[in-house]
């Protein structure tokens, strides 16, 4: 058995459960997607506390040939839909606690299966830290799920189109910045230097992701705002460019960032569309 086998099968089945989930909800598809998304961002954060500045624990999938890099693939299979993907199964069809004790123990199987097999390395993590995790992040999960329903509740909705935004921003830009190596955002603070790279990139993809929904959630069909939030983008990055906090790689590094800007914020107003524009009409009314 290879080493990505267990991680493919894990996203395999994880995504059978979110197309059943969205084929039973035909009329909230798109606030499932939103809302696993949502989940995923939430989960990148947890990770870049304690996988990439705490260095917790190693995937080890064998498919990328640098080694951090590698990991960090394995930390997007769990974190971005085996989790995210059972937190949202939970919240949308409100499975009772059985059922959820019963979830978080197939994941605590699974975990101490991977450990034992040598695909998975615990530091100073361990597996019951992930059930406890898992139990909050079911209660919570439930709970913001009915607060989406609401229309009045402008600082959930932002929240979440910021969040389930910033996991396509995140994974989009490791695969430009640590992957491809277009752009680079220089750090010293380990000393590997992709989880050097990989720190800089992920406070980067944040705070531009903050611009993008910004304008998506106030701003969603002026065109000015758009082009407007582009300009002040680049701008942030010649100056970041021009103090060396920020390094391009050629002509396709140079186009590069601008373009990933742009279709970011497409992206976002589509995430918008799903979710947050049917909420204001619905308040509108």
């Amino acid at each position: 058995m290879t080493n990505s086998l267990p991680f493919l099968i894990l996203v395999i089945l994880s995504l059978m459960v979110l197309g059943f989930l969205m084929m039973t909800n035909r009329d909230k598809a798109g606030k499932i997607v939103v809302f696993w998304l949502f989940i995923s961002g939430l989960a990148y954060v947890f990770e870049f506390l304690i996988f990439i500045l705490g260095g917790s624990y190693e995937y080890d999938p064998a498919i990328l040939s640098n080694r951090y890099n590698d990991s960090v693939l394995g930390s997007i299979s769990s974190q971005a839909f085996s989790v995210p993907i059972s937190l949202t199964l939970i919240a949308v069809k409100r499975l009772k606690f059985g059922w959820i004790l019963l979830i978080i123990a197939f994941f605590y199987f699974i975990e101490s299966w991977f450990v034992s097999v040598g695909i998975y390395e615990h530091f100073w993590w361990r597996s019951i830290y992930t059930s406890i995790f898992l139990l909050l992040g079911a209660y919570l999960s439930k709970r913001w799920w009915m607060r989406m329903a609401d229309p009045g509740m402008e600082k959930v909705h932002f929240i979440t189109l910021y969040f389930s935004l910033s996991v396509l921003t995140l994974s989009i830009s490791w695969i430009l910045s640590p992957l491809l190596d277009l752009y680079r955002i220089p750090m010293h603070l380990f000393s590997d230097e992709m989880r050097n790279s990989i720190t800089g990139n992920s406070i980067y993809s944040w705070v531009c992701n903050y611009l993008y929904t910004l304008t998506i959630y106030y701003r969603p069909n002026h065109t000015g705002a758009f082009w407007i939030t582009l300009l002040i983008l680049m701008s942030l990055d010649y100056g970041l460019i021009h103090f060396n906090f920020l390094a391009v790689r050629g002509i396709g590094g140079f186009f590069t960032l601008p373009l990933f800007h742009m279709a970011m914020l497409l992206l976002g107003k589509k995430l918008f569309t799903w979710y947050v524009h049917p909420l204001k009409k619905t308040a509108e009314h």
